[in-house]
């Protein structure tokens, strides 16, 4: 258990959220535990019958008897209440027996009905795989977009119809892999097997081998048959957002994404999330309010939830809604509100509630930020020992600026012990010691910490960026590391992308020559050659630091002759002014200020050069968002070769190379790595276009390397 403690994950909302002075009344009249056991006892009168003469005599005078009896008389009747009395006793056991047997069918009734909900709501997570073959299909030769509408030639090929034809097309071409001897009898037995359940992994095979030939579809189907290769995992991710049911920021996207690609690997995937009153049902399939009661502790009581099921992607969802008098999620917003310390908490403890009372057993509880990181104590203190102790927990956190510091008495709320954990080695924030940091538990107490980005990882280990938390995750750095980030491929996807101008491919790239021009003459820009260069920046949220990388990208812009493109805008009203004045100032060059989602992606296709100035976000995603559309990106990197640009000066990685990098925080540092990229932009313009292809040859989704690093992290702590 020490080695558990010393090992755990991390948590996230307002920035070092203070003390909330809203104190919380407790009834001083607090009804019971619903859980209490009410036993009968009962216990029968008992007659002491003596063998002394005086006994019997007093026997005598109240039996209804006319008659003195004798000696052996009395010992009949002594030995007849003796046989009365061990048939009272043993009636009472009985009648007790009986109660606890009605206890006992009551308290298997609930789990029965919770057990049917839970396999209904698998058996319907199975049915949302005909969905993502529908969507597969569709993607493969429905609703692509017509040749009018393609830069390049399109091809039409004739694909299936349906996903029912899918087996049947799949059996038919295991039959012709046997005849030519591509497979064996038996082989051939196993994969029949696998059409027969209707394999999901089978159906990915098929559709990403479509149209070669049989001795490629055999390898891909082969590796199916081998067990070791077929395992997976139980994973849960426990969050507050998941899109498009909720979402306020980043994390929605990313647990959609994650959960699709690890089910597509073949991993039992799960999501459990509060019921927000704005929350978008409609999006779920087979959405249903299960017919049985959750009790939840929380602030010394127990108290009813309700739970909701739905499908999304083949991805099974619940949804919590706490009947508390307070109304911890009819609200409208998600976050930002006083009493969020004890929102979350409640549904921390819900949500393990929700897993001990439908006996799940996942390998990994995934959970996200601030919000969910109480789940790491409360489940090494409460609830590992109650079936769950085969468990690991991974602790992502998005951003390390939004903590939780609160009094440590409040932790008893949830059912935490305030005493065990305000310590410097457990909760106690590391600087105002007085208070207890939700992040920080959530880190200590979990098996693995992950964070949005190896940049990002890096960044936080400093002081100045460690927003307080350095020291701690200094100390667990063998447990933390940074995953990038997946891109979301239906959204950012120059082949498909409905955003744009004309769609292109990393196969014809002439439609992104066509969605400059059309970007230069809409923003009305002075007419100038097409070997011109044109730089975008993009920067949503923009802050004090990136500020000043925007002017300097701007001003190197304009010193090289280019074209600057800029759309953004920032909550601080200083800020803001600044990037109007630009706007005014700026010759050559176009300021949108207020962030335009369509303008972005029409920026990404048209630019040669993405400036990514942005230092306050750190997932990183405008670098592969770039690259995915054949624009060379300009990006703060790290030492080494872990960031997702590769510099096309280094020349260990020449051949590998994926645009511009500078180190520093500095204007001068990035104004520096822009010049060169123009220089190569407008030099070797057969250099240059190696760059756009490897860029836009790297799988950036979901789907690639980002799943592979996240199942890595989670086999890596499964069975530690």
């Amino acid at each position: 258990m020490a080695g558990l403690i010393a090992a755990a994950p991390v948590c996230c909302s307002k920035s070092r959220i203070g003390i909330s002075r809203v104190s919380i009344l407790l009834d001083s009249k607090r009804n019971g535990s619903v859980f209490q056991n009410h036993r009968i006892r009962f216990t029968p009168p008992r007659v002491n019958l003596g063998d002394n003469k005086s006994d019997l005599d007093d026997l005598q005078e109240v039996l209804p008897v006319k008659e003195k009896w004798s000696g052996s008389s009395a010992t009949d009747v002594i030995k007849l209440f003796n046989d009365t009395q061990k048939n009272m006793m043993y009636l009472n056991k009985q009648r007790l027996n009986a109660i606890e047997e009605v206890q006992k069918t009551r308290r298997d009734n609930e789990y029965l009905i919770a057990r049917i909900a839970q396999l209904e709501a698998e058996y319907q997570a199975s049915v949302g795989k005909c969905e993502v073959l529908n969507k597969r299909l569709q993607a493969l030769g429905v609703g692509l977009p017509s040749r009018q509408t393609q830069a390049g030639p399109f091809v039409e090929v004739q694909k299936p119809s349906n996903p029912s034809s899918v087996w049947g097309e799949l059996l038919l071409r295991v039959d012709s892999m046997t005849m030519s001897g591509n497979i064996t009898l038996s082989q051939a037995t196993g994969l029949r097997n696998l059409i027969r359940k209707r394999d999901a992994q089978a159906a990915d095979v098929y559709f990403n081998t479509f149209g070669k030939d049989d001795r490629e579809l055999s390898f891909g189907l082969l590796q199916l048959l081998d067990p070791s290769k077929r395992r997976g995992l139980h994973v849960i991710h426990i969050c507050t957002e998941m899109a498009p049911i909720a979402q306020a920021g980043t994390l929605a996207t990313y647990i959609t994404g994650l959960s699709a690609a690890l089910r597509k690997k073949g991993h039992m995937v799960e999501v459990i999330m509060p019921k927000y009153a704005s929350a978008d049902l409609s999006c779920l399939s087979n959405v249903r309010e299960m017919n049985t009661d959750l009790y939840s502790y929380f602030g010394e009581e127990w108290h009813k939830n309700k739970l909701w099921t739905g499908v999304l992607n083949g991805v099974a969802v619940t949804l919590i809604e706490p009947s508390h008098p307070s109304g911890f999620f009819q609200r409208e917003d998600l976050y930002d509100y006083d009493d969020d310390f004890e929102r979350f908490t409640y549904f921390c403890r819900a949500a393990l509630e929700y897993l001990l009372k439908l006996g799940k057993q996942p390998s990994i509880l995934h959970i996200h930020n601030w919000q969910t990181a109480a789940i790491a104590p409360l489940f090494w203190d409460l609830y590992a020992k109650q079936g769950l102790q085969n468990t690991r927990i991974l602790f992502t956190c998005h951003d390390f600026k939004y903590q939780c510091l609160q009094d440590p008495s409040k932790l008893s709320l949830c059912g935490l012990h305030p005493h065990d954990l305000h310590r410097q080695d457990r909760l106690q924030d590391n600087f105002e010691t007085g208070l207890v940091n939700l992040l920080k538990g959530g880190i200590i107490y979990s098996n693995k910490v992950t964070t949005v980005s190896p940049l990002y990882a890096n960044d936080v280990l400093s002081k100045d960026h460690g927003h307080g938390l350095d020291t701690t995750l200094t100390s667990q750095k063998y447990k933390f590391i940074g995953i990038q980030n997946g891109i979301d491929d239906f959204s950012w996807n120059p082949s498909t992308d409905r955003l744009i101008h004309v769609r292109y491919s990393c196969e014809d790239l002439s439609g992104k020559q066509a969605c400059k021009t059309e970007l230069v003459s809409q923003l009305q820009f002075p007419e100038l050659e097409n070997s011109t260069p044109l730089i975008g920046c993009i920067v949503p949220q923009v802050s004090e630091q990136d500020l000043e990388l925007v002017r300097a990208a701007l001003t190197c812009a304009m010193e090289k002759g280019a074209q600057f493109v800029f759309v953004g805008a920032s909550k601080v009203p200083r800020i803001q002014v600044v990037l109007e004045d630009l706007q005014r100032e700026s010759k050559n060059g176009h300021f949108t200020v207020k962030y335009d989602e369509a303008l972005a992606h029409q920026i990404i296709a048209a630019s040669d050069i993405l400036v990514c100035p942005c230092l306050s976000e750190p997932s990183g995603q405008w670098p592969l968002i770039a690259m995915r559309y054949g624009t060379v990106p300009v990006a703060r990197g790290v030492y080494g070769h872990t960031g997702s640009v590769i510099d096309a000066e280094d020349i260990s990685n020449s051949k590998e190379a994926t645009g511009y990098t500078f180190s520093s925080r500095q204007g001068s540092d990035l104004a520096n790595s822009l010049t060169r990229a123009i220089n190569k932009l407008k030099g070797d313009p057969e250099g240059w276009y190696r760059l756009m292809q490897n860029g836009m040859a790297i799988d950036h989704s979901w789907s690639g390397q980002c799943v592979e690093s996240y199942e890595a992290a989670y086999w890596s702590i499964c069975g530690s």
